[in-house]
């Protein structure tokens, strides 16, 4: 009974070992792809550069299989340099598309694939608005512009340019506040710049005018006889 019990024990290990060498040398068949489709969002102008990271033990060549606007595989925005991905898109670029990516990362001793899919999402390009009323000489203003676009946003006064005197700029909203000192025309130049680096100039005009009152007494009237 015992001698059978370890011919069966010996005959269990073989077949675990047998199933264990021929799973170690099967390499993958297909490529595979490492995760869903990245979607990363950028606008008309910008770069967008990424540089897949691989265990170190690994000698990885990483190029670029595919490129293109929507089902395209023709796209020429995409390059490899230092095993790093580089987009330009260009300013003509339309918001609304997508431009995808597919990255083939390939080792060998196994050979092994794996696919990195990335959809660039191309979102507007940012803009700015902003407006103020005329107003009455010695009143205050509180102008806070609107800004859309990717990111987060900064204000500063327009390069070159200073606020009218008596105002003053909030560098996190872009809000102007304050009562003007100058008679006449009065125009704001600020500048909003997102986080990636983009910037959009907003030039808002508004007038300071005096105060409606009388400037002659009633006894300059002219009195004839009719």
């Amino acid at each position: 009974m015992n001698k059978r019990r370890k011919m069966i024990a010996i005959s269990a290990a073989m077949a675990f070992l047998t199933m264990a060498i021929a799973i170690s040398v099967i390499a993958p068949a297909d490529d595979t792809v490492d995760a869903a489709p990245t979607e990363i969002s950028i606008a008309p102008g910008m770069k967008y550069t990424y540089k897949p990271t691989y265990p170190p033990e690994l000698t990885v060549t990483t190029v670029i299989q595919s490129q293109g606007i929507g089902s395209a595989t023709d796209g020429t925005w995409g390059s490899m340099s230092n095993e790093t991905l580089i987009v330009n898109v260009p300013s003509s670029a339309t918001p609304g598309s997508t431009y995808n990516v597919v990255l083939k990362a390939t080792s060998e001793n196994p050979h092994q694939e794996v696919l990195i899919e990335i959809a660039l999402k191309i979102s507007s390009n940012m803009s700015v608005s902003g407006s103020q009323s005329n107003i009455v000489t010695g009143s205050a203003i509180n102008m806070t512009p609107t800004v859309s676009g990717m990111g987060t946003f900064n204000w500063s006064v327009t390069s070159g340019k200073t606020l009218p005197a008596g105002l003053t700029l909030d560098p996190a909203t872009g809000k102007v506040t304050g009562t003007p000192t100058t008679m006449g025309i009065n125009t704001i130049h600020i500048t909003a710049t997102s986080s990636y680096g983009e910037s959009k100039d907003l030039v808002v005009t508004f007038t300071v005018v005096p105060t409606l009152i009388v400037t002659n007494s009633p006894t300059s009237g002219a009195i004839i006889y009719v």
